[in-house]
């Protein structure tokens, strides 16, 4: 078993979801006679996982915010030991497993932003800095399926380097709850009885598809809401509650009634999982990552590419609502992969050993 492990990560801190996935890792890997570097930019020394670990700062003060990312790499190499496996966590190279959650490639491709100069340049470097990342890792861990086949077509990754393997969840603190639980934190958050709640968590309106979703909600006359949790909403809108950051998510997802998401790019969607572990069933766009993890126990699907479909999938949704029977009561039989830590950490141990 590998006993001298490093772990690269922008920034030791409570974050998004790369940040969320390290801190799974280090408590899956931590243990009396293992030793874990973890090299960061900056660390957050209140956090738990912090006493689990021996930081490594990448001193970046006198670097330029937007250039740091291509520094990193660089400085970390400078520091790092001979004798240890490092698992990037982000762009690094030389990793022995490099976790990928995304493409810079695949967001270019479905993400339409303003082609200014600055931004062509940052593209360009994120991409030459992704293909030197993915070229000189050993293996590569693709979040889903559609990881690994942008690796493969739009940076001619050979497929042999990859693997698929989909990320944790954390199934204790995600879960169902009883009808008096679910009833009493509605009342809560005021959701009412008659209305279909829809969950949307979203720190980025614009790329999680809200305006797909803000076009149906204001329009429709069906008992329905569209509750926002994450990012302020732009001005109040019919049908729409904004409910602002919320730290609480397993009671939100246990409260509404389903969650969605109509995102225009998402590699994996890890709330999606955590929906359906809450007992909460899903509606969203089937371009998204962790559809492909999910059955038809799990909701309904609908197309980007068809706004009618997005329809056709809220209309079935509130009707099983209306029937009482939209709560998942085994959530385990709508997904088709194990999310436990425990076998996520076990296919991760077997990369280590095998490069």
């Amino acid at each position: 078993m590998t006993q001298n492990i490093a772990i690269s990560i922008n920034r030791f801190s409570r974050g998004g979801g790369m940040e969320s996935y390290t801190f799974d890792l280090i408590r899956a890997f931590s243990s009396p006679n293992r030793h874990i570097h973890v090299y960061a930019t900056k660390f957050d020394t209140t956090l738990p996982e912090y006493a689990q670990i021996d930081p490594q700062l990448i001193n970046q003060k006198h670097t330029p915010k937007k250039l740091r990312p291509f520094f990193f790499t660089h400085q970390l190499q400078k520091y790092r030991q001979a004798n240890e496996q490092l698992i990037s966590c982000n762009p690094s190279d030389h990793a022995d497993i490099f976790i990928c959650g995304g493409t810079h490639l695949g967001h270019v491709h479905n993400i339409c932003r303003e082609p200014n100069l600055i931004n062509k340049l940052l593209d360009k470097l994120t991409i030459h800095r992704n293909r030197t990342n993915y070229r000189t890792a050993k293996s590569i861990m693709a979040h889903s399926a559609l990881m690994a086949r942008e690796l493969t077509e739009f940076y001619g990754v050979p497929s042999e380097k990859i693997r698929v393997v989909y990320p944790p969840a954390d199934t204790e603190r995600f879960s169902p709850a009883s009808p008096e639980e679910i009833a009493a934190i509605r009342s809560r958050y005021g959701f009412k009885d008659h209305e279909t709640v829809f969950l949307f968590p979203s720190t980025g309106h614009k790329r999680k598809g809200f305006d797909m979703l803000a076009d149906f909600f204001t329009q429709t006359d069906l008992p329905v809401k569209l509750a926002v949790a994450g990012s302020p909403l732009p001005r109040p809108m019919k049908n729409i509650i904004e409910l602002g950051f919320c730290k609480n998510m397993p009671e939100l997802y246990r409260a509404a009634d389903y969650t969605i998401m109509a995102s225009l790019y998402e590699p994996f969607g890890l709330v999606g999982v955590e929906s359906i572990l809450s007992g909460t069933r899903v509606v969203l766009a089937d371009n998204i990552g962790c559809t492909e993890v999910m059955n038809d126990q799990a909701g309904f699907f609908f197309s980007r590419a068809n706004p009618e479909t997005l329809a056709d999938a809220i209309q079935k949704a509130v009707a099983l609502k209306e029937s009482g029977k939209h709560k998942l009561a085994n959530p385990a039989e709508a997904l088709t992969y194990n999310p436990s830590l425990h076998e996520h950490f076990g296919a991760l141990q077997a990369m280590l050993e095998a490069v």
